[in-house]
């Protein structure tokens, strides 16, 4: 059955920024009085995950809440960072420019929805995508691995789950496609540990698995 949606997540998938992520989390905790975390535990434990998950595993860790301006203090550094700036993952713009000539596209994120707008203007595709093609955690009530923002997303963009395909680089995100009942993809372009998310994305029912946007493009070409 040929495929009529294609929903992408944002961060290690579109936009090389997984780093910029887990350094305003680090950012955030240090004003937030917690400075024992660093980037390598922050992949570790958060990579794909909402910026509520992190918030409350810090929590349970630490043993006491985070001030209420946890969140705000990560949005204002990634806003800074973003300033920086941001680049897409090589060859995403030309793999989603050619996808959008076939079929329908949309964005699906764990991330805030005011970073992950800002991310996608930021590295060119806005106007491939458009504001009401970009959903976000804080519209469903629970973010992935949950499978309720690809469903959400299938949705809005009226495609039924069994015609979507996804592609993610986190195992949460992975994990979430799987659930949902569409066909997973996994990229591995910027992950941090290649063979061990390869690893875990097969572990989690993810049967496709590619290093980079061109060979996903002819795998696609294929169905």
């Amino acid at each position: 059955m040929k495929p009529e949606l294609i929903i992408i997540d944002c961060d290690g998938t579109l936009a090389d920024s997984e780093t910029m992520h887990q350094l305003a989390v680090i950012g955030a905790l240090e004003r937030c009085g917690v400075s024992r975390y660093d980037v390598e535990f922050c992949f570790e434990h958060f990579v794909g995950r909402g910026m509520t998950y992190v918030q409350q595993f810090i929590e349970k860790r630490e043993g006491r809440a985070l001030s209420p301006n946890f969140i705000p203090f990560y949005i204002e550094l990634c806003q800074k960072l973003l300033l920086e700036g941001m680049k897409p993952i090589p060859h995403a713009l030309d793999s989603v420019m050619e996808f959008s000539k076939h079929y329908k596209i949309c964005v699906a994120s764990n991330g805030e929805a005011e970073t992950v707008k800002e991310t996608i203007q930021s590295i060119g595709m806005m106007n491939l995508f458009g504001q009401n093609h970009i959903f976000t955690k804080n519209q469903v009530a629970l973010g992935k691995p949950a499978p309720d923002l690809f469903l959400f997303a299938a949705n809005q963009m009226g495609i039924s789950p069994d015609k979507c395909i996804v592609i993610e680089d986190s195992i949460a995100g992975a994990m979430a496609g799987v659930a949902a009942g569409m066909l997973t993809i996994g990229i591995t372009a910027v992950s941090h540990s290649r063979l061990e998310t390869t690893e875990n994305m097969k572990k989690v029912g993810v049967q496709h698995i590619f290093q980079s946007w061109p060979e996903i493009v002819t795998f696609i070409k294929t169905l």
